[in-house]
Formats: C-alpha cells, sequence, structure tokens
C-alpha cells in the first residue's frame, strides 16, 4: 500500500505524469492560440515545438532567483510547494489512478486542497510586494472570495445527489457514479445541468481565464501578481497555475460530464483514457475562451458571478436537497 502510495506520487498520475502533461497541454494550448490569431506557435525545440514549454520553465529555473528587500525569503517556496503536492494528491483520488484513495466524506479534505492552491499563487505574490503586484493581489482576492465558494456549492450538488446512490460523499465514488447521477430523475438532471453552467462560469474564473483575467491584465498593471517575481520562483508560480489548469477541468469532467461514461471503471485503461480525453476537450475550450474574450473590469467579474454564477448554483443546490 505505502509501495503504491509513493509510485503514484512521484511517477503516475503524480509528479513526473504531471510534469509531462503539463508540457503538452502547454504545446498544445500553445498552438491552438496560435491557430486562432493566425500564428504558427512553437516550432523550433523538439518536435514541432513540442519542448518548448520545458525549455522555458527550464530557462527560468537557470535564472538567478532575485528577490527585493521587502520580500519574505523562504515561505513562498514552501507554500507554492505544499499546493503543487496538494493538486497531486488529489489526482490520487479521482478514477485516473491505479489504486484511488478515498474515504467516506473525503470531499472535505480535496476540496480544501483544491481551493488552496489560488490563495497559494496570491501568497507568493504578496511575499513580492510591488505597486502592481499588490493591485494584482487586490483584484485576485476579491475574485477568489466570490468564484471559490460559487465552485464549492457546484461540487456539493453531485456530491448530495450520489450520497443518495452510495456515493458517501467520496469525490471517487460520486465521479463513478456520474452518469447515474444525470439519469437518476428529472429534478437531479435540472440539478446537474445548473450547476454544470454555473461550475464552469466559476473554474474560467478561479483559473483567471478571460474575461476574468484582471489579476495579471498585462496592458493595464504590467503582469499583476507575476510582476516582482521571477527565477525558479516564477518557475514554481507558473509550474502550479498550469497543474490547476489540469486539475481543476479533471475534477469537472469527472463529476459533470459522466466521468468515465461510456467505458466501464472497471476497464481501468480505456476508462482512464476516457477522463483524460474528457480533460483535454474542457482545457480546449477554456483556451479558445482565453483567445476571444474581452477582459472585465474587476467589479464587473463580481457583478457577473454573483449576477450569473450564484443563482443557477444555489437552485441546483436546493434542487438537490429535495
Amino acid at each position: 500500500m505505502i509501495l503504491d502510495l509513493i509510485v503514484q506520487a512521484l511517477l503516475y498520475p503524480g509528479l513526473l505524469f504531471t510534469i509531462v502533461f503539463i508540457i503538452f497541454t502547454q504545446w498544445y494550448a500553445r498552438k491552438l492560440s496560435a491557430r486562432i490569431q493566425y500564428r504558427r506557435g512553437p516550432i523550433h525545440a523538439g518536435p514541432a515545438g513540442f519542448l518548448h514549454p520545458l525549455a522555458d520553465l527550464l530557462k527560468l529555473v537557470a535564472k538567478r532567483d532575485m528577490v527585493n528587500k521587502y520580500s519574505l525569503n523562504v515561505s513562498p517556496v514552501i507554500v507554492i510547494s505544499l499546493a503543487i503536492g496538494f493538486l497531486i494528491l488529489v489526482q490520487l483520488a479521482l478514477p485516473v489512478a491505479y489504486k484511488p484513495l478515498y474515504a467516506r466524506y473525503d470531499s472535505l479534505a480535496i476540496l480544501y486542497f483544491m481551493l488552496i492552491a489560488p490563495f497559494a499563487i496570491a501568497y507568493l505574490a504578496a511575499a513580492h510586494p510591488n505597486p502592481y503586484t499588490s493591485i494584482g493581489v487586490a483584484r485576485f482576492l476579491a475574485q477568489l472570495v466570490v468564484a471559490e465558494p460559487l465552485f464549492a456549492i457546484t461540487v456539493i450538488t453531485p456530491l448530495i445527489i450520489g450520497a443518495r446512490l452510495g456515493g458517501e460523499y467520496s469525490i471517487y465514488l460520486t465521479s463513478i457514479l456520474s452518469p447515474k447521477i444525470w439519469s437518476s430523475g428529472l429534478t437531479s438532471f435540472i440539478a446537474m445541468l445548473l450547476s454544470a453552467i454555473a461550475g464552469f462560469i466559476a473554474l474560467l474564473a478561479v483559473l483567471m481565464v478571460k474575461p476574468f483575467d484582471t489579476p495579471e491584465a498585462e496592458s493595464e498593471i504590467y503582469w499583476g501578481v507575476f510582476t516582482e517575481v521571477g527565477g525558479s520562483r516564477l518557475a514554481l508560480g507558473f509550474f502550479l497555475k498550469f497543474a490547476e489548469r489540469i486539475v481543476f477541468p479533471m475534477l469537472y469532467a469527472c463529476l459533470f460530464l459522466g466521468c468515465t461514461w461510456p467505458v466501464e471503471p472497471s476497464n481501468w485503461l480505456l476508462s482512464t483514457i476516457v477522463v483524460y480525453l474528457k480533460t483535454l476537450l474542457v482545457f480546449t475550450v477554456l483556451t479558445i475562451i482565453d483567445n476571444v474574450m474581452p477582459r472585465y473590469k474587476p467589479e464587473q467579474v463580481v457583478v457577473f458571478l454573483l449576477k450569473y454564477g450564484y443563482p443557477p448554483a444555489l437552485l441546483g443546490l436546493l434542487l438537490a436537497l429535495v
């Protein structure tokens, strides 16, 4: 058991596989973005530019790690490293793991692990003060205070419905039951549909995808939360940000897109491929939206989430409780 846990944490679906999947998804995102913008995208590092994200990461790691005299030296690195570890641990509780970790009410821990990651990015920025950084952090925290409860509410809805079918408020068990949750009745279907819509809106905001990228806003506040960060610290921050764009869509696909359906969970290899394909589908939609949408003002972000995110999320939650 301990050996399996170590292998899964370090190799698959843990750290090593996460690095490989980040390289692939970032290469794919750059190629897709280039196609939308009538460019070629990465072409030099590796076949078809596939290793360009890795080259960028190594370039950042090789740079001198410089901080200003007001920066915190050790704690930001520890916090970001822990947040990366939390996201890796979340993957061990999803059907992509060959021996998933799950227990009754494990959703409480999983949600905590996932929702702490964006705040780790905010802490990384706040630990390296700069006027632009301070504006970016303030915007990000205001956005997270509204977006993260919204995301949590949308996740709770399938957990409640799935508990009636034997899900025991477990992320893994609820993911396996996702197709049955959708088909368990008209009320459940409507609740899932409303939560899926609200959950996707929350997903955009938590991941800082346009129109919710005001914490970065390169043309307004230089680079926002990443203005004062460089070298290996920026590499860790980017790694966490890119890992979020894998794990959050994966959880969304597991809970709202039928998870392993139409393949039976007992067929681990095929069901895992299905989950990754659905994750890639969500990632593709996020990338397209990020390229075609304009940027909201900070106050527009909060108003949009309150107006169009919370009503369907709360209605879905009420229907799940019926």
